[in-house]
């Protein structure tokens, strides 16, 4: 650069400095003294407290967290007042919970790896106290727990609360029996050409099977295998298939087909009992294209005797499309009672069991729930967030 050009540019930078200078001494001179200075911020304090005796209309919302599967989560809310009461971090690919039947303990079929996302795989059962939702032990089962898109059928507890039954698959299927009481892996059954776990009873479960028929699995007292046996066929699973996505009601199970029938299988003595299926849909509604569809889009409440069922118009291939109307249904009866319109889609819901129930719904895309009456369909509430990726609403018991 020419000399002359660079003397001029330290005598500009100079004017520059000086009138900075200037400036920032008026300013100094005009502000009072302590003018901008904040108050210092009193140190948070670490505490801890408990939920008490639960509620009527407590509820957890399952979250996939779909933006981060290796933190999926558990939140607990209070229908009553949208209040989020806590949360269990519930590991990598999480599907759902399971609660004592008194609900004195929370158990969660977990999976971590050594190094975050790579690493060693270990699956667990992690055991968390109700009172505060604290971590309490865990046992550790078989690497093979099956998980993907998210459904409840992946595990199950024992009517008595003392075996989880965790679904298993590495492709072949089994699944991993584990002793809550006694906190520890009791034995893994293998269940060739059927998948998913439905709990019947103290010491069995059933599985669903490629055949149209369920796979009962019966256990002894400790937890090992007794016996099997299958149901006579109750499906065709070439022309209308079941989803895993079933609603217990007392004894019987309810499956549900892709084209809107209601296949009713009853348990006595660890026996399944297939009954009449019977129909979601007239054959006008039918024609008009009526379908069910979602994640779990099916719901009981024992006292009343009703069924919840979230159904949309639409074409073929929409099972997993949710809608912004559930129909209801007296299972006594197999009729149509009327039907709750949503303020918003929904692809899940689950409905407290006490006199006054709530029915809550969610959609998977959208982090809220949406909060009603059952009996009137009244909408109550919205809680927006915090679940990023809800999937599932389970009642506390």
């Amino acid at each position: 650069m020419p000399r002359d050009g660079a003397t001029k540019m330290k005598k500009s930078a100079a004017w520059v400095t000086s009138a900075w200078l200037v400036v920032s001494l008026s300013v100094d001179a005009a502000e009072p003294k302590n003018a901008g200075m904040v108050a210092p911020l009193e140190p948070e304090r670490a505490s801890r407290s408990t939920l008490g005796a639960p509620r009527p209309h407590w509820f957890f919302v399952f979250d996939d967290n779909f933006f981060s599967y290796l933190d999926s989560r558990a939140y607990l809310f209070d229908g009553d007042t949208g209040a989020m009461l806590g949360m269990l971090s519930t590991g990598t690919w999480g599907n759902a919970i399971e609660f004592a039947p008194n609900f004195s303990a929370i158990y969660v079929p977990e999976i971590y790896y050594s190094r975050g996302s790579r690493g060693e795989r270990t699956d667990v059962v992690s055991i968390y106290d109700t009172k505060d939702l604290a971590f309490v032990a865990e046992v550790v089962v078989p690497p093979k727990r099956a998980t993907g898109a998210p459904h409840r059928a992946y595990h199950g507890l024992s009517d008595d609360g003392r075996f989880l039954y965790v679904a298993n698959m590495t492709p072949a299927t089994s699944v991993s029996v584990v002793d809550v009481v006694a906190r520890k892996f009791v034995e893994e059954i293998e269940i060739s050409g059927c998948n998913l776990v439905y709990p019947v009873g103290n010491h069995a479960f059933a599985s669903l099977c490629g055949d149209g028929t369920l796979q009962v699995v019966t256990l002894d007292d400790a937890g090992h295998l007794k016996g099997r046996a299958h149901s006579e066929k109750f499906f065709d699973p070439d022309t209308d298939p079941v989803t895993e996505k079933a609603s217990r009601w007392g004894n019987t199970w309810l499956f549900f087909s892709f084209n809107g029938y209601v296949h009713p299988v009853a348990f006595e003595d660890a026996k399944a009992k297939p009954g009449k299926p019977w129909s979601l849909f007239t054959d006008q509604e039918r024609a008009a294209n009526w379908k069910s569809g979602g994640l779990q889009f099916n719901a009981v409440h024992q006292g009343l005797n009703r069924l919840f069922v979230i159904v949309h118009q639409g074409g073929p291939y929409g099972h997993k499309d949710g809608g912004k109307d559930a129909w209801t249904y007296d299972l006594n009866t197999a009729k149509r009672l009327g039907a709750v319109s949503f303020v918003a889609s929904a692809t899940s819901l689950g409905i407290t069991q006490d006199a006054t129930p709530l029915l809550a719904a969610i959609d998977a895309t959208v982090p809220a729930v949406e909060v009603y009456d059952a009996r009137s369909g009244v909408h109550l509430r919205s809680i927006v967030g915090p679940p990023l990726m809800p999937t599932f609403v389970q009642p506390v018991p």
